[in-house]
């Protein structure tokens, strides 16, 4: 009995090996690919562009579906209250500068203690020949001159430092309304494609509130749902895969490639999965060629209008390409699932 038990072990066994050496006419691309059909293409980001100020519209630069470069202006809120504000602190700022730049009143200030002390030393000097000569009254007056002429320099140094801190409370005063003026531009943070605008020319906004809705077309996220039977979830991460659509009878077949970036937790109805890829769009001319930048017509400093190649909601082909680390696992398992058959 015994014998014939590792008889069929045996015979399982080198069966087993003969089924994993044998090439068996296995197609290698059905082998080390994995195809989806369900498949969601969706903008990787989307933002709503908020207003930085409270205010009225004064001017909408874009409208929906339209292509908009990073930092590119999308709207502009109305700025005459700003603009006045502006004007008379640049008003100070001029002020506290001619202080600041004009010595004339240091000078003036030095020159008068410069003649007080010169009529000090020079009764001073003719009191010590000729006693008598000046009275005390007058030499006290003078000394008093003189330190009157010594807190007039020290005032005036303190008027221009005044001037000098006021002419930096005007500049940063300056620097904040030019700022506070930056901030009623609203303005792209990503390169893409406007979907909604929210407000319109004429219209109040409140700070904090979505003003334009700005997708990047650029970068694509696709979500598919996987047979975990024909790819293991713990292995798939990072994995290249390639995005299909279109025809190759009547040329237009088109593809994309992208890897693998994560995988939900939850095993879904089926023994099935959810993994999400990001693959790099690209933009086309109405020609069908693929432009490097943006294309200019010869001649006229005009850009050729472009498209993107794959947007959300068209129907793909998800093909992903399996490591060897998952074409080791898929071995093992086929292995052992022979090996068990062949004990039954």
């Amino acid at each position: 009995m015994k014998s014939t038990v590792c008889l069929i072990v045996s015979l399982g066994w080198a069966i087993a090996s003969i089924d994993a050496a044998d090439p068996v006419d296995r197609d290698p691309v059905q082998t080390n690919v994995v195809e989806v059909r369900e498949v969601v293409v969706d903008f990787r980001q989307q933002v709503d562009v908020p207003a930085l100020q409270s205010g009225a519209v004064a001017e909408s630069a874009v409208r929906p579906n339209q292509f908009v470069r990073r930092q590119e202006v999308l709207g502009r809120l109305d700025s005459q209250a700003l603009i006045i504000r502006r004007r008379a602190a640049a008003l100070r700022y001029e002020s506290a500068k001619l202080i600041t730049s004009d010595d004339l009143e240091m000078q003036f200030a030095e020159t008068s203690l410069a003649e007080a002390e010169a009529e000090l030393d020079a009764s001073n000097a003719t009191e010590q020949k000729f006693t008598g000569a000046v009275s005390s009254n007058q030499l006290r007056r003078m000394r008093l001159a003189v330190e009157r002429a010594r807190l007039e320099v020290a005032r005036t140094k303190k008027q221009i430092r005044q001037a000098e801190i006021d002419t930096q409370l005007a500049a940063a005063d300056l620097a904040l309304i030019d700022e506070e003026l930056a901030q009623l531009d609203c303005v792209s943070p990503i390169e893409g494609v406007v979907l909604t605008v929210h407000r319109e020319p004429g219209e109040w906004i409140a700070k904090g509130q979505p003003w334009v809705t700005v997708a990047s077309a650029g970068q694509l996220t696709l979500h598919a749902l996987v047979d975990a039977d024909e790819l293991s979830p713990a292995t798939c991460v990072g994995l290249d895969v390639s995005v299909h659509w279109g025809s190759e009878a009547d040329g237009t077949a088109k593809m994309l490639a992208g890897k693998i970036t994560s995988v939900d937790p939850t095993r879904l109805p089926g023994n099935r999965f959810r993994l999400h890829a990001e693959v790099q769009n690209r933009r086309q001319t109405h020609d069908g060629s693929v432009p490097p930048r943006t294309a200019i017509v010869p001649g006229s400093g005009h850009s050729v209008d472009q498209h993107w190649q794959l947007l959300p909601g068209a129907q793909v082909t998800l093909r992903i390409y399996r490591s060897r680390d998952e074409m080791a696992w898929r071995m093992d398992r086929d292995n052992s699932d022979s090996f068990r058959g062949n004990l039954r």
